[in-house]
């Protein structure tokens, strides 16, 4: 499969329809003023890595592991749940060196580094 593999789904595979419910949803209240005119909405949103978790512990740090996201909405003509944005991208493992009671200042400082973290559908 592509690194870059991204792929879109505008109508729904079962009947083709084009309207969806949490996207009616979030049109309802961005026109109310109620939420940002750049947030999308969908009814979930997956993302993570493939990954044996038994072999997990024996890959070398920073190496690149297959990485995927996805997001799912609801199709208001025949209620089929499906996926409308698909993503593959590669993460680099890494050592996850949080304390069971962090303190204050390391929880600032995780907060920060979480909001640096890649996010598949973010648009930078």
């Amino acid at each position: 499969m592509d690194k870059d593999f991204h792929r879109t789904f505008t109508k729904c595979p079962c009947c083709g329809g084009e309207d969806r419910f949490m996207e009616k949803l979030g049109e309802e209240l961005k026109a109310k003023g109620m939420a940002r005119e750049e947030w999308n909405f969908h009814l979930d949103i997956k993302q993570g890595v493939v990954i044996d978790s038994a072999m997990a512990n024996s890959i070398p740090i920073g190496s690149e592991v297959p990485g995927y996201g996805f997001m799912t909405d609801i199709c208001m003509d025949c209620g089929c749940i499906y996926a409308i944005d698909l993503l593959r991208n590669d993460a680099k493992s890494r050592i996850d060196l949080t304390s069971p009671m962090p303190n204050r200042g390391q929880r600032r400082r995780d907060a920060r580094e979480q909001s640096k973290l890649f996010h598949p559908f973010s648009r930078s």
